[in-house]
């Protein structure tokens, strides 16, 4: 488990609070942790990375919804890096010390899909509308509310 304390990484600078402040579900949380594995496999640090994604996806979903679930959570976030102008902040999900921690950014996208997910749409919109810095966040609405429905089919099936 990598741990830097006591060589703090830029990626912390906006670290807002601890993870379970803010009551996000389990659903969330597995999509926090995806979407963090994600951010370090796009910025092709390491490719190997991809290997762990995947297989975070399938002991997450199964495998036979981790593809599916996979494949709309790279839509949520490509909806966002189209949509943003400034860089997305994260915590990496295998750093001890950063794995509870939360950034503005992450907080902004994972409150965006709770309030999506409970039928709290203005809220999802501002947040979704903030995380977007100002644009019009119906894409990224659209693909959180896909992600949802993979969700809930996955549940259903299961």
């Amino acid at each position: 488990m990598t741990d830097h304390t006591q060589n703090p990484s830029p990626h912390l600078s906006n670290a807002e609070g601890d993870v379970s402040a803010y009551g996000f579900d389990t659903q969330e949380l597995k999509m926090l942790a995806l979407c963090r594995r994600l951010f370090e496999a796009m910025s092709g640090q390491d490719q190997q990375i991809w290997a762990a994604v995947y297989r975070l996806a399938g002991q997450q979903y199964g495998g036979g919804g981790a593809e599916r679930i996979l494949g709309y959570t790279v839509d949520v976030i490509e909806a966002m890096r189209a949509l943003r102008s400034s860089p997305f902040i994260y915590g990496r999900d295998g750093c001890a010390c950063c794995r509870n921690k939360l950034t503005q950014e992450e907080r902004l996208l994972i409150a965006s899909f709770h309030n999506m997910r409970r039928g709290k749409r203005s809220r999802a919109y501002v947040q979704a509308m903030l995380l977007v810095e100002g644009r019009d966040p119906a894409r990224l609405l659209v693909a959180l509310e896909m992600l949802d429905f993979a969700l809930f089919e996955g549940r259903e099936a299961g």
